[in-house]
């Protein structure tokens, strides 16, 4: 009976880790104020599928109509957390797999060597529902961005 608590212990503890290794603070719905008062706020959307599973998407709303500007997914894969979303390379998009690395408590990365735009996208949690996003390139056409996100659910 020992050696199944033990093991039940161990199972218990590894995923208690593993849940650790995932940005599960970017659940919900984040606003992207516009530096424009014409164009209004953009959104990024997270949704837990699971707990090692987020789904997601950006998008803007516009009177009645929403344009979503991207589905993405972060989820584990095995030992690793895979960020997929659309990405450029040469000129061509295509679903990309930035693969993630958690920094520090508060700051992840996700990189794919793969795409020109982007090459890298940074999570860094600001607290107070805030985010700090930005993002890198490779291509010389292509402009690095970042901005704050704000929690509104």
């Amino acid at each position: 009976m020992k050696r199944y608590f033990v093991a039940f212990v161990l199972v218990l503890m590894s995923v208690v880790m593993y849940a650790q290794s995932f940005p599960s603070w970017l659940a919900g719905k984040w606003e992207i104020p516009s530096l424009s008062t014409v164009s209004g706020s953009s959104y990024e959307e997270w949704t837990s599928v699971s707990g090692n599973h987020f789904e997601g998407k950006t998008y803007r709303i516009f009177g009645n109509d929403t344009i979503i500007f991207d589905h993405m997914s972060i989820r584990a894969e095995g030992k690793d957390v895979v960020l997929k979303m659309s990405a450029e390379k040469g000129g061509k998009r295509f679903l990309a797999d930035f693969k993630g690395k958690k920094v520090c408590e508060e700051l992840w990365a996700f990189e794919c060597a793969e795409s020109d735009s982007p090459s890298a996208i940074y999570y860094r949690n600001l607290g107070k529902g805030q985010v700090y996003v930005w993002t890198e390139v490779t291509s010389d056409i292509d402009v690095c961005t970042d901005f704050v996100m704000y929690r509104r659910k």
